[in-house]
């Protein structure tokens, strides 16, 4: 009866080693997208039961691909950030400094942007004068680097950040 005990704990151990070793391996980022897409690799270990077995487990492999979308860039030269129904796409954009950004209001929403940096006067600059109905739009030129944050001024839950380096 100990014995039973003895080889279900050894095998237990042995499993849960097993699957570290192995979920280790697959942890590793890739280097970088190729043709836009990543491949991603999940290994899982099946469960061992309480009862000891003599089947070794053997771990599996899934891979999928996910697309990685660049920003919009508009033929001037601008980025592109759509305001929906839904927000801001993309909510969150990188660019250096001196680029510009288009805000384009695609939903059926009154849009008028304001910073949300209350602390950097500096900011102010980029708030909106006119409000835009949809298929307006609005464009800035972020001359200085830093973390900005927006809102549509009528509904400002809407949020976005624009990180300029």
């Amino acid at each position: 009866m100990i014995k039973k005990y003895i080889l279900a704990t050894v095998a237990i151990l042995l499993a849960v080693w097993v699957g570290f070793f192995l979920g280790n391996k697959s942890a590793n980022a890739p280097e970088g997208p190729v043709n836009g897409e990543v491949e991603q690799v999940a290994t899982t270990t099946p469960v061992v039961q309480q009862q000891a077995s003599t089947q070794k487990t053997t771990p599996t492999t899934i891979t999928t691909k996910t697309t990685i979308s660049a920003p919009a860039i508009a033929k001037d030269g601008s980025y592109l950030v759509y305001y929906t129904n839904k927000g801001f796409s993309p909510s969150s954009l990188t660019i250096k400094t001196g680029k510009s950004v288009r805000f384009v209001n695609n939903s059926s929403k009154a849009m008028s942007l304001t910073t949300t940096s209350v602390d950097n006067q500096s900011q102010s600059e980029f708030n909106q004068g006119k409000t835009v109905g949809q298929g307006g739009m609005y464009d800035f030129t972020f001359m200085s680097a830093g973390t900005w944050g927006y809102m549509n001024r009528n509904n400002q839950t809407d949020r976005g950040t624009i990180i300029v380096q």
